[in-house]
C-alpha cells in the first residue's frame, strides 16, 4: 500500500458523509495517498500469463493501456454476460434502495459515496447500459449510461480494489445482489488490460515460480524447520528429526507458507 499517515481518532470522527455537489459521473477520482495499492510489477504480470506487462503507476497520467483496450473490455464483458446469468441479472435488477449503503466498511471509513456497494456496482453497470441495453444506447446519461473511457478504467481500478468481497452488503440487499461477484468480474476485466495490484500478482507469481506465496526456496523452508527443531531440543532435551518428501510416510503435514517465516 502507498505510504501514508494513519488518521487520528479525531479525523476519523469527522468523516464527511455529505455527497459532493457534482453528480457522481462528473466527480473525478481522488487518488489520495494511502487509499490505493501499488501496481503489479511487470515480472509478476508475465509470470501469471497476464497481458500488457509494463512499468506503470496509478499516479501516472498515462497508464499505457493497449491500443485495443476498449474492444478488449467490451468483449470481456459480453463474454461474462453470456456465461454468467447472475451477472446479467445483477446488472438489471438493482432499484437503488440504498439498503447496502452503510453496510460497507470502506464507505463508513471514507465517506466516499462511490464506496457504497450500490454505487460501486454502478461504475460497471453504467457502462453495461451504454453498450448492452437499447435505452442506454439511445438515451445515454438519461438512462444512467456512460461511455467507456480511460478515466472510467481508472475509476474501476481505484474502487474495485477497495472492496474486500466480504459480502456483507449482499446480506442486506432485498434482491440478493452479490457485490463481490460484480467486483470480481470488474477485476477480471481490468486483468485483461494488465491492470492488477502487486499484493495479488506478487504472491500468485511466487506460487507459480516457487510453489508458495512468499517465494521461499526449499532450503529456506527446511532451514526454518530445522531451527525450530533446535529450539525444541533446547527446551525439552528431545531431538526431533523431521523428513521431507519421504515416500511412504504415515502423516503428511502441510503448513501454510506464512507460518514458515
Amino acid at each position: 500500500m502507498a505510504k501514508y499517515k494513519l488518521p487520528t481518532t479525531q479525523e476519523l470522527s469527522n468523516i464527511n458523509y455529505n455527497p459532493p455537489e457534482t453528480e457522481w459521473m462528473e466527480t473525478p477520482v481522488p487518488f489520495k495517498t494511502g487509499t490505493f495499492p501499488h501496481a503489479a510489477k511487470p515480472k509478476n504480470i508475465e509470470a501469471v500469463g497476464m497481458p500488457n506487462a509494463r512499468e506503470w503507476s496509478p499516479t501516472d497520467e498515462d497508464w499505457k493501456l493497449p491500443e485495443d483496450w476498449k474492444e478488449t473490455v467490451l468483449e470481456g464483458m459480453a463474454e461474462r454476460l453470456s456465461k454468467y446469468r447472475s451477472f446479467r441479472i445483477m446488472m438489471d435488477v438493482c432499484v437503488r434502495c440504498g439498503a447496502c449503503a452503510d453496510k460497507c466498511h470502506f464507505y463508513i471509513g471514507s465517506g466516499d459515496p462511490k464506496n457504497m456497494p450500490v454505487l460501486r456496482a454502478e461504475l460497471l453497470r453504467s457502462v453495461y447500459r451504454k453498450y448492452f441495453t437499447k435505452s442506454g444506447k439511445y438515451l445515454g446519461k438519461l438512462a444512467g449510461a456512460r461511455e467507456l473511457t480511460p478515466e472510467v478504467i481508472k475509476e474501476w481500478w481505484y474502487y474495485f480494489y477497495q472492496c474486500t468481497e466480504c459480502r456483507r452488503c449482499s446480506v442486506f440487499c432485498p434482491y440478493g445482489i452479490d457485490q463481490a461477484e460484480i467486483t470480481i468480474i470488474g477485476r477480471e476485466l481490468l486483468n485483461l488490460l494488465g491492470l492488477n495490484i502487486d499484493w495479488i500478482a506478487g504472491p500468485v507469481a511466487a506460487c507459480y515460480n516457487k510453489g508458495n506465496h512468499l517465494g521461499l526456496e526449499p532450503h529456506a523452508i527446511t532451514g526454518n524447520i530445522e531451527m525450530m527443531c533446535d529450539d525444541i531440543e533446547d527446551i525439552t532435551g528431545i531431538r526431533v528429526n523431521p523428513t521431507f518428501n519421504r515416500k511412504g510416510a504415515e502423516i503428511l503435514f502441510v503448513t501454510p507458507s506464512g507460518d514458515l517465516m
